[in-house]
């Protein structure tokens, strides 16, 4: 009996080694994360236990343009949906607009609409341009000759306006903003709108001063910045976030990031007119771009939308080719590119590089000798903000 046991126990040792063997084996070649070797995460495959871990995968995305603020005069309307994605028209514009709905645009289209600027007609029986809130027939000589408090004066008292007779208004006055918004609420419902464009959202006295006239209300930037804001901020709390429209504007006449990054907290969307390049022929400093970029890419990384707009001839194709280049270095889906001039957005310009498909976005922008690159799927950009060249390459 004491040999037979003896042998049985071996024989069960000699199993459970065995057996405690195999299990060793089998937990040492088992990854170490907890999700079933059956799954993958997107875009991934199988990796082998030595291969690094993977960075999430790039998020795809394609080139977008923005279309506005009238429909084109030089081309068919049925071209913008096939080249466009953003879409800003005005007031007596609704036409053209349903047409691009009917053609398949389903993005909100905004409406552009004036933020502190409203124009004197011929006579008060004239009908007013679309593109301001005092759009009904006698709202100027109304608000004239009510609301005199409502306008911008100078230091001496007068009324701060231009040549075309276009008036600006006080951004502080509570009952200027509470008519603004009675205004773009009737026509964001009543003529059918879907969020709104709201132009030069002035950053700064600079306009004013270089007419001599200094508002009696504002003797600096910061007290006029924080009249804008505050303006912005109602606009935004009282109508168009509760009501999920989207708000866009133009920020303008800024002398420092500061001033663009708080009106922005306010904003869906914010137009650069001014991208890449300057307002003339010229270029950017080299300070300039790289400021101007890491300011894009800052508010891109808040989810911002940005319209970005580069100024020039529409013959300059080094100019394009250069605002285009950095455009692509930055954008992450979320940025509108426009190569026009301003005298000229009711015209279609086009492209060939444009068409060129870069796939997706392989890493950020990074430091390339003089110049900056940023790595795709399919090729390649290279800016050089010294020499003001840029290139796009297709592997």
């Amino acid at each position: 009996m004491n040999q037979e046991y003896m042998r049985w126990f071996r024989n069960f040792l000699t199993i459970l080694i065995f057996l405690l063997s195999m299990v060793g084996c089998e937990n040492s070649s088992k990854p170490k994360s907890t999700v079933p070797s059956t799954q993958q995460t997107p875009y991934q495959t199988a990796l082998p236990e030595s291969a690094p871990t993977p960075s999430p995968p790039p998020i795809p995305f394609d080139t977008k343009f923005a279309w506005f603020y009238k429909p084109p005069e030089n081309m068919n309307i049925d071209l913008l949906p096939k080249n466009f994605d953003l879409f800003i028209l005005t007031h007596k514009d609704e036409q053209e607009r349903d047409q691009l709905r009917a053609l398949g645009v389903s993005s909100p289209i905004l409406q552009y609409l004036l933020l502190t600027e409203i124009r004197e007609p011929e006579n008060c029986d004239v009908v007013p341009l679309g593109n301001q809130v005092a759009y009904r027939i006698g709202d100027f000589c109304q608000i004239s000759a009510e609301h005199p408090d409502w306008f911008l004066l100078d230091q001496f008292g007068n009324r701060i306006g231009t040549k075309n007779g276009t008036y600006h208004m006080d951004p502080g006055n509570q009952e200027y903003r509470e008519f603004w918004l009675s205004r773009a609420m009737e026509m964001q419902t009543k003529f059918g709108w879907e969020g709104v464009f709201i132009d030069n959202a002035e950053g700064s006295l600079i306009k004013f001063l270089r007419e001599g006239a200094i508002p009696r209300n504002y003797q600096n930037n910061s007290s006029y910045q924080i009249a804008v804001d505050g303006f912005l901020t109602y606009l935004r709390q009282q109508y168009f976030e509760p009501r999920r429209q989207p708000m866009y504007a133009n920020i303008v006449s800024t002398e420092n990031d500061i001033v663009w990054q708080r009106y922005s907290k306010n904003l869906d969307g914010i137009m650069v007119e001014a991208f890449a390049v300057d307002w003339s022929t010229g270029y950017r400093s080299t300070k300039s771009w790289e400021a101007q970029m890491a300011l894009v890419e800052g508010a891109l990384s808040q989810g911002k939308k940005l319209i970005l707009v580069s100024q020039g001839d529409r013959l300059d194709e080094k100019r394009q080719l250069f605002a285009y280049a950095s455009y692509l270095l930055v954008t992450n889906g979320n940025a509108m590119f426009r190569y026009a001039n301003a005298d000229s957005y009711n015209q279609i310009w086009l492209y060939d590089n444009y068409l060129i498909d870069l796939g997706v976005p392989l890493n950020p922008r990074y430091k390339y000798g003089l110049s900056w690159r940023r790595n795709f799927e399919n090729g390649h950009v290279i800016v050089n903000p010294v020499t003001h060249t840029g290139k796009v390459v297709i592997n």
